[in-house]
This record gives structure tokens, sequence and C-alpha cells, in this order.
């Protein structure tokens, strides 16, 4: 998981939202805007760039895995999930 780095710069974005977008900059659902955003803190954060690299490693492995094929509901499905537990603080266990 990327760390938190000091302070951003205005316009600049933090480890934890490079975190909460990797999903939607993976998969080509951020504006202009945010893709910028994103490419200059991946190219600025080693830990960050290792992330996401990780992140779309798995997901385009998961597809030649056998029987996991979901479909778009699924997945989108998923996603929505996903979204939804990034929202709530972590449980201890």
């Amino acid at each position: 998981m990327p760390h938190d780095q000091p302070e951003p710069a205005a316009g600049e974005i933090t480890c934890r939202e490079v975190a909460a977008w990797t999903s939607a900059y993976i998969d080509q659902h951020l504006d202009d805007a945010a893709k910028v955003r994103m490419a200059l803190h991946l190219a600025a954060c080693a830990g960050c760039d290792a992330y996401v690299r990780q992140i779309a490693a798995v997901r385009d492995l998961l597809p030649l895995l056998p029987g996991v094929g979901a479909e778009p509901a699924q997945r989108d499905r998923l996603r929505q999930a996903f979204a939804a537990s990034q929202k709530r603080p972590p449980t201890e266990t």
C-alpha cells in the first residue's frame, strides 16, 4: 500500500488519493485532469507506482485463471463493493 508523503502542493494528490483512484485510473475512468495528476504523482513516487503496477497486473491476470470470467454486471457489482469498502475505516481483527 502506498505511504503518505508530506503535504502535497496545490493541485497534487496524496498517496491515499492514488490508492483510492487506482482502479479508475487503470480502467481509464478518470477525466484528463485527474489522469495527469495521477501520472505526475506516479512519476515522483516509486511506492505508488509499484502499487498501481501490482494492481494492474492482478487485474490483467485474473481473467486467465480457470473459472474466473466475470460478466460486466458482476464486475460492476464488485467495483461498487470495493469502492464502498474503501470508504469504511478498517476493522481490527
